[in-house]
């Protein structure tokens, strides 16, 4: 199945406008559904769970924690971000409750390499199901501003029981062009993955957080 751009644009204008009837107190943002077929996953393959960086922010504030420690912990703490060093992360792998509160505090998780392991040990049963396991990134990582501020553009798509995908694609207040835009990378992404593309689409819905849903397929 291939939905041509306009029907795209179209959803999200309709979707935005049947948002809006009524105010919220907050800012709400653009969802996207879009629901598979012909797909066994009972076979591990067919899941996937990975990172797609798109061409307008999605959020203006990102909440990223760090694992590190040494140069590494001392730089990142300059610029805001919440560093978890060795002493904290042992004493989180003894206490699920706070655990589960650490993964659901940040949007996404980085490590210095080394961490990995420990990660693995310690929070891999929390932080994996929750598609957070951390990016690892080398102890002489110097560029950690742009590392948040690609943050702001990144979405997770991901299949593991169910055949449908949902994904942000940005705040109502964007412009249609750059929701649309943002909408056409993550349909070419999720393509990518899929064994015979488009065929294996079944729906594609776009719906503001509190709005019904407007099909653009």
């Amino acid at each position: 199945m291939s939905v041509p751009a306009t029907q795209i644009h179209e959803a999200i204008s309709k979707a935005k406008e049947l948002g809006a009837e009524r105010k919220r107190k907050f800012t709400e943002t653009l969802e996207m559904s879009i629901g598979l077929k012909n797909l066994d996953l009972k076979n591990p393959s067919n899941r996937f769970n990975f990172e797609v960086r798109l061409p307008h922010d999605l959020r203006e504030e990102v909440r990223v924690a760090i694992f590190c420690d040494g140069d590494l912990a001392t730089r990142a703490e300059s610029i805001g971000l919440s560093v978890i060093g060795k002493d904290k992360l042992e004493s989180l792998g003894k206490n699920p409750k706070e655990a589960k509160k650490l993964a659901n505090s940040y949007d996404f998780f980085v490590a210095m390499a080394p961490f990995m392991p420990l990660i693995g040990r310690h929070l891999g049963k929390i932080l994996g199901p929750r598609a957070k396991m951390p990016k690892p990134i080398p102890p002489t990582f110097q560029d950690l501003k742009g590392l948040i501020s690609n943050y702001r553009r990144t979405i997770v798509l991901r299949v593991k029981t169910q055949p449908v995908v949902c994904a942000t694609v940005g705040k109502v207040t964007t412009s249609d062009e750059e929701l649309a835009e943002n909408a056409s990378v993550i349909i070419q992404s999720l393509l990518g993955k899929l064994e015979r593309g488009t065929q294996q689409i079944r729906r594609i819905s776009f719906k503001t957080t509190m709005g019904p849903a407007v099909k653009a397929s």
